[in-house]
């Protein structure tokens, strides 16, 4: 099965719509939870792993995802931050196997939205000096690391 990740801008604002396309196999995201491709597709293979290996915290990958990219354990503080409301206006989406139809219905492609620009660093536990003082590189290596320590965490 083939992992696909991507971002895009919003074409409609139906929240009802487009949260209907999330499946236990489609996650859509708030891209602010994104430092970055790598880092998303960091976050899809582990999740993904997690579940090939049964140690996942969620019962769907998609869930999974949120849990990995936003460094939480819990699932509803997970959805909170890294989930899609009705003021979404783009959206970062991984898929487990094939993307439904719809979304190029509903989004224009665009992989700036997870450049890392977006990125928001205030639901991280990180000292703001070496955010202020860092380089992107440098920013996402400390974000891949705490996304990457998720799965050892004491259940």
């Amino acid at each position: 099965m083939e992992i696909v990740v991507g971002s895009g801008k919003l074409r409609i604002q139906d929240i009802e719509r487009i949260k209907s396309l999330i499946s236990p196999n489609f996650a859509l995201i708030n891209p602010e939870c994104v430092c970055g491709l790598l880092h998303l597709k960091q976050a899809a293979f582990l999740a993904d792993n997690a579940h090939k290996e049964n140690y996942n915290l969620s019962k769907e990958k998609s869930t999974e995802v949120l849990l990995y990219l936003t460094f939480q354990r819990q699932i509803s503080k997970a959805i909170q931050i890294g989930g899609i409301n009705e003021n979404t206006k783009a959206v970062a989406w991984v898929s487990f196997g094939e993307p439904p139809i719809e979304l190029l219905d509903i989004i224009d492609v665009d992989d700036s939205i997870i450049s890392g620009n977006y990125f928001d660093y205030s639901n991280m536990d990180i000292d703001t000096s070496i955010i202020e003082n860092s380089s992107f590189e440098d920013k996402q290596k400390i974000i891949m690391t705490k996304t990457a320590t998720l799965s050892v965490h004491t259940r």
